[in-house]
């Protein structure tokens, strides 16, 4: 899923809070908040139920049996298990993608991880960020506790060094890998005990521990871990305690049951006995877990969810040659008033200021709410309100706030966006027409229109990235590259002068992923940078 996100790049700074746009978290943050219906990715849909095997357009042979939801869980501790807490070295950063070879990563659950994950990863969005939003939604999803995720990994262009701890190994050499990645014995037991409540040992990997359990629906032998395999609980602790446990790495192997018992299951029996203290434990450990980067990457803070936030704005040329302004806004909530709330009964409004800070009573217009808008969160409650609007495109368009409340008999509620309103520019815009999508090695042209009552055009050009595979992984490489814009005349508004470019998706590699192309344009007029970045794909061919 592409949107438009359009901002006058030159007035902005980089803030502690997240203001939108952000074009490193805003993808990020509409995933997190938007888990299903209108304005969601497909993440959440792979975890649900939380039984779910893999099943996604882009993965490898799928098996019954198979848990989705654990698959992702043990990925990303095999990604982060390459840390040494010593040196800064490996961690959580996609870098599994070039281990799944090493006897430590035995099983297709990395690979078929990865193919699911690396559609969306993009230049802003990083797949080992994506692989850890996953794990933050499927617990959750799963019924355990909210994890908080941080963005900004950083995903390797190599393999990190061996270490994942391995189910033959003995308790002194596990104690030392969790060391190495800086956990404690006690922290290993707990992160263990938080990794196994979800998935099982397959026998075709591990036929030492686990036989006779394939099955024709059953085909890769999966023998859980506990008896609620599927729900986020702790009873992977209260049948360890009560002698009844299940987990083949307790009765068909020393690994579990060395590492449980070494604090002679004080951790253990601490678990079993409060269900919310395994709970808070879990959310805390699996967050530093998730947060174990190489000693370069810098994560940011904890994502929160905006109370009100945009989604998919543009503005574009109508067939009149009038400015047209159309999107969404999305509300969230975690009150007992949101989640009663009717968005049929919800007045939201845009008001927004033209390009020069100036403010109209005719610059409003309302935003309504429809079925095909209806969306949900696994952490509050989630409305989205369209709105489409003529321009005049003398005036055109700086900011807007939007004006709201759960019903009307409530006081609106102005939404500023920190203070300064969310900023729109509209000085370079996507033009559809004449713009079209060639195939690899040929040319695709894009045309855009800027403003010609400014100033003098410096300098214009288009980044374009796309994926290409890289040798030893399944992660996409992104690749960037520019393209000059160059004046080919008037437009159908007397204000904008149309501009063209043309590039060629390929550039001598071998392989290229062409439906995944992001398109960033930049115009420098009278020495001010304007950005206009995310442009939707093209899908009319040349």
């Amino acid at each position: 899923m592409r949107w438009t996100l359009l901002f006058l790049a030159a007035s902005r700074s980089v803030a502690l809070a997240y203001i939108w746009p952000n074009p490193q978290i805003d993808m990020l943050e509409d995933a997190y908040t938007v888990t299903a219906g209108f304005g969601s990715t497909d993440i959440l849909a792979e975890v649900t139920p939380c039984s779910n095997p893999p099943g996604g357009t882009d993965v490898i042979t799928i098996a019954p049996g198979r848990q989705t939801a654990a698959e992702w869980l043990r990925t990303a501790y095999h990604d982060m298990a390459t840390h040494d807490s010593s040196t800064g070295l490996g961690g959580l950063d996609g870098s599994i993608g070039f281990e799944t070879l090493r006897p430590e990563n035995i099983g297709t659950a990395f690979n078929t991880t990865l193919l699911f994950f690396r559609p969306t990863a993009s230049k802003r969005v990083s797949l080992s960020d994506l692989l850890s939003l996953g794990v933050v939604l499927a617990i959750k999803n799963c019924g355990g506790p909210s994890v908080p995720f941080r963005p900004g990994r950083v995903d390797a262009t190599e393999a990190g060094p061996p270490g994942v701890p391995q189910p033959q190994e003995s308790l002194d050499t596990h104690v030392a890998e969790f060391a190495r990645q800086g956990f404690n014995a006690t922290e290993m037991i707990a992160l263990v005990a938080c990794g196994h409540t979800l998935g099982g040992v397959h026998q075709v990997d591990f036929p030492s521990i686990v036989s006779g359990a394939i099955t024709a629906d059953n085909p890769e032998g999966v023998v859980h871990f506990d008896d609620t395999f599927d729900v986020y609980d702790n009873h992977i602790a209260t049948q360890y305690i009560n002698g009844s446990s299940v987990d083949p790495l307790i009765l068909n192997s020393t690994s579990d049951a060395a590492i449980f018992g070494s604090d002679g299951n004080q951790t253990m029996l601490r678990f079993a006995q409060d269900p919310d203290f395994f709970s808070t434990r879990c959310s805390e450990l699996l967050g530093r877990m998730l947060d174990t980067v190489p000693a370069s990457v810098e994560l940011g803070d904890a994502i929160e969810p905006l109370t009100v936030k945009p989604f998919e704005m543009s503005l574009f040329f109508n067939v009149t040659g009038g400015l047209q302004l159309s999107g969404n806004i999305r509300i969230f909530g975690t009150s007992a008033e949101a989640a009663a709330a009717n968005p049929l009964d919800m007045p939201v409004t845009l008001v927004w200021k033209d390009r020069h800070g100036g403010s109209s009573s005719q610059f409003t217009t309302p935003a309504v709410s429809a079925d095909f808008l209806a969306a949900t969160s696994l952490f509050g409650s989630v409305q989205f309100f369209s709105f489409d609007v003529d321009l005049d495109s003398s005036l055109g368009i700086s900011s807007f706030v939007v004006q709201w409340a759960y019903d009307t008999n409530s006081a609106l509620t102005t939404a500023d966006n920190g203070g300064a309103g969310f900023p729109f520019q509209d000085v370079i815009l996507f033009q559809h027409a004449g713009s079209c999508h060639g195939a690899v090695n040929q040319n695709s042209t894009i045309n855009v229109v800027i403003r010609n009552d400014m100033g003098a055009v410096s300098s214009a050009y288009m980044e374009y990235t796309f994926s290409s595979d890289q040798p030893g992984t399944l992660v996409f490489k992104q690749n960037t590259f520019q393209s000059v814009f160059t004046h080919t005349g008037n437009s159908t508004s007397p204000f904008y002068d149309t501009w063209s470019t043309s590039f060629v998706v390929n550039d001598g590699f071998s392989s290229v992923n062409q439906s995944i192309v992001s398109i960033d344009f930049v115009a420098v007029v009278a020495g001010t940078t304007y950005s206009s970045l995310d442009n939707p794909q093209l899908f009319t061919g040349c």
